[in-house]
């Protein structure tokens, strides 16, 4: 009872702190619940449906509070992550876990780097491929063929190292899509709902998650998320680049961590 409510109180601060930056959590769910008496395998299915109602929280403040949720280019996106993730999975064995795991930490290193120094990379990218948007009071150019590019490889190397690979998806629509912080931030809610969502259903058919612990730690999860959510229109975009750059850089050192564990 001490150890649930331990995580519970853990779970209600990851799912505000999170939640402020559209991101699920699961690169801190996982080590969390593992404090309790739970199978790694199990407490991964729980960490995925914590992610899941963490998302479907998330969408109804950032979709119709704030109105920052690219509908058209979520769901386009959701495909392409499904799908990489999918391929990156299928032939991940084989491939040693180590190397994977150093590239994924570069590039979120990479990622934080350029968003706390608030810089894009300023490539002639041309008018090709580029999609005008209109999302409540943003509008933005957004060169979709090169954000789709760069999300697939993502997401691919993502499903290759076992995570939603949230933690890129953020700063290649920023730094090369084009796209507004708020709005990759919202947007970003919908990709890892569709994520967490099918990885969540592949250990509900292997009956590895425990409901017990789900339904108790998704009330606090819906709690914190809430609050979270509502926080972000009050944060500057300046300190949001910079919480983002920090979540990034820890992310980083937890997957470098993974490779000596």
């Amino acid at each position: 009872m001490i150890e649930l409510l331990a995580v519970a109180v853990l779970i209600f601060i990851i799912s505000l702190t999170f939640s402020m930056f559209g991101k699920g959590g699961g690169e801190l769910y996982l080590p969390v619940l593992l404090l309790m008496n739970l199978s790694y395998y199990k407490s991964a299915g729980v960490s995925l449906f914590l992610i899941f109602v963490q998302s479907l929280s998330m969408i109804f403040v950032y979709s119709h509070k704030h109105k920052l949720i690219d509908w058209k280019v979520a769901f386009l996106l959701s495909i392409i992550v499904g799908a990489s993730s999918f391929l990156g999975g299928f032939i991940s064995v084989g491939i040693p876990a180590t190397y994977l795991k150093i590239l994924f930490a570069v590039f979120l290193i990479a990622s934080a780097i350029m968003l706390f120094l608030n810089k894009s990379i300023n490539m002639h990218l041309g008018k090709f491929g580029v999609w005008h948007r209109e999302v409540g009071k943003e509008k933005y150019e957004l060169y979709f063929i090169h954000l789709s590019l760069t999300v697939a490889a993502a997401a691919f190397m993502a499903g290759m190292v076992g995570i939603s690979g949230g933690g890129l998806i953020v700063p290649a629509a920023v730094l090369i899509g084009g796209m507004p912080l708020r709005v990759a931030i919202g947007t970003n809610t919908f990709l890892v709902l569709a994520a967490s969502s099918m990885g969540f259903a592949g250990h509900v058919l292997q009956g590895g998650v425990d409901w017990i612990a789900c339904t108790v730690l998704s009330i606090v999860v819906i709690a914190g998320s809430q609050i979270g959510s509502r926080i972000h229109a009050r944060v500057k975009e300046k300190h949001l680049r910079n919480g983002l750059a920090a979540i990034l850089a820890f992310a980083a050192m937890v997957m470098v961590v993974r490779i000596f564990v």
